[in-house]
């Protein structure tokens, strides 16, 4: 798990270079592209066509479907605002999944719970209010905006596919996810494409792909090996790479509120996920 983090980081800060160059919906593209790829070589020679063989084929196109857009405003969001604070919004996620289990899965959330979600998104509130330094306000607000619907989507995604879990092995959701997104990527990027710059932009955009598959079987590894609540904790270790990449590669160090709020998100998240454990100071 945490391999796993420091290559999504990588991913993010590829996707927000890119972003800066290049039409977004032609990062998603690539990211996707390399994710199929990485699928069909890890996949295909042990499953073969069994890969394709879907029990709800239009639940695994809804999931695959929501996952492309919670990355494309993700990488929209990474062209305005910082790596750490993104990161920081994202970590809302697992409040949402419990918001929604309620309505979709008929789950009962304790009032513990529901205080954590409050607080997690009172951290939230705190990274989106301040505006940024290397950005207008209005275009942070905005950034953080598309940030946190791409943590709406996450949220749904991971519902969808706790619904699936029963009914379609795990290869065939994980084969779905990367070539839903390839082939819908696919059909939009001829619009917008544009030819990158020098060896570096090739480089990146050939890399987003792999480090985003290599750090999603990373993470299927990581909850095979043990418990999920074992290792769903190392997950916050991203937002150290995260602020790391953001000021060694963009010059950019979170603000006050940014950490703040980061901390009481990550802390939101920690009580979410041990809400039987009594935590000692």
């Amino acid at each position: 798990m945490l391999a796993a983090m420091a290559f999504i980081s990588v991913q993010e800060a590829l996707a927000k270079y890119l972003g800066e160059h290049l039409p977004v919906s032609q990062v998603v593209w690539a990211r996707y592209l390399g994710h199929l790829l990485l699928m069909l070589v890890v996949l295909w020679p042990r499953y073969g066509n069994q890969i394709f063989k879907a029990n709800k084929l239009s639940m695994q196109v809804l999931r695959s479907v929501i996952l492309l857009v919670d990355t494309a405003l993700f990488f929209y969001g990474l062209t305005m605002i910082g790596l750490a604070e993104a990161t920081a919004i994202f970590f809302s996620v697992p409040a949402l999944v419990i918001i929604l289990s309620i309505p979709l899965l008929g789950e009962r959330v304790s009032t513990s719970a529901m205080l954590a979600i409050g607080l997690g998104f009172i951290g939230t509130i705190i990274i989106v209010r301040p505006g940024s330094e290397y950005a207008g306000a209005d275009n942070f607000l905005f950034g953080a905006l598309c940030v946190f619907g791409a943590a709406c989507c996450t949220a749904i995604y991971n519902v969808i596919t706790r619904k699936l879990a029963n009914s379609d092995p795990l290869p065939v959701t994980l084969f779905y996810t990367a070539m839903i997104g390839a082939l819908v990527s696919s059909m939009v990027v001829p619009f917008f494409w544009q030819m990158p710059q020098g060896s570096l932009q090739w480089s990146a955009l050939i890399c987003i792909g792999l480090f985003g598959g290599v750090a999603h079987s990373l993470i299927i590894a990581a909850h095979q090996y043990t418990a999920a609540t074992v290792v769903a904790p190392f997950m916050y270790t991203q937002i150290f790479w995260a602020i790391f990449f953001g000021w060694l590669i963009f010059s950019e160090l979170p603000d006050s509120y940014a950490y703040v709020g980061g901390v009481i998100v990550i802390i939101s998240g920690l009580c979410l996920l041990f809400p039987r454990r009594k935590i000692k100071f």
